[in-house]
Order: C-alpha cells, then sequence, then structure tokens
C-alpha cells in the first residue's frame, strides 16, 4: 500500500497480504492504483473493523477497492507460520497473479 503511495501516477495495481491499510483518507485521494486487499478474519491486529474502515475510506477517497477475506489467522499464506492455511494461500495467490496480470 505504502510503495503504491509512493509510486504516484506510476503505480499501476497494489496488492496487499494482511498489511495495514492506509488510515488517512488524505493520503488515499493520491492512490492512482486500484487495489486488492487480501486479509485474515481471524487477524487480531487488522482486523475487519480496520478493513471495513478502509473499505469505507477507500469509497470516500473515490478508489477503486476489491477485498478478499478467508476465515483464516495473520500470515495465513506463509508455509513456515503454524496457522498456514493451504487452500486459503493457494486461492490468494491465485486472486493476486490474476489481478496483477490484469492491471500491470
Amino acid at each position: 500500500m505504502q510503495a503504491s503511495l509512493m509510486a504516484g501516477r506510476q503505480g499501476t495495481g497494489c496488492v496487499m497480504y494482511y498489511g495495514m491499510p492506509e488510515k488517512d483518507p488524505a493520503k488515499l485521494k493520491a492512490l492512482n492504483a486500484p487495489v486488492l486487499g487480501i486479509f485474515a478474519s481471524k487477524d487480531g491486529w487488522i482486523n475487519p473493523e480496520v478493513v471495513s474502515a478502509f473499505v469505507k475510506d477507500m469509497k470516500l477517497a473515490g478508489k477503486e477497492l476489491t477485498v478478499k477475506s478467508y476465515e483464516a489467522d495473520h500470515a495465513f499464506a506463509n508455509p513456515s507460520n503454524p496457522k498456514y492455511d493451504k487452500e486459503s494461500a493457494d486461492d490468494a495467490h491465485t486472486r493476486a497473479v490474476e489481478f496483477l496480470k490484469k492491471h500491470l
């Protein structure tokens, strides 16, 4: 997210894997890229309330956002994590690759 914000007009696509969303709507207005946000509903830090606020902020900023939440914990796509969820990780990877192929 932060890299896409810094890229300005050069940014063409942003994929967030359970990362902390930007919370400043003014900064989101500078975003040039559509965003795919991949989140985990059991994440104790970037929880559904944080994601919901991000969705609201992106709408207020007039930006394109697709959100996919998995019934999983933070870092579910990391195979070295004890809470690794192969099915969710595989689906998230497929979605991310398709998104990037479409926008890059």
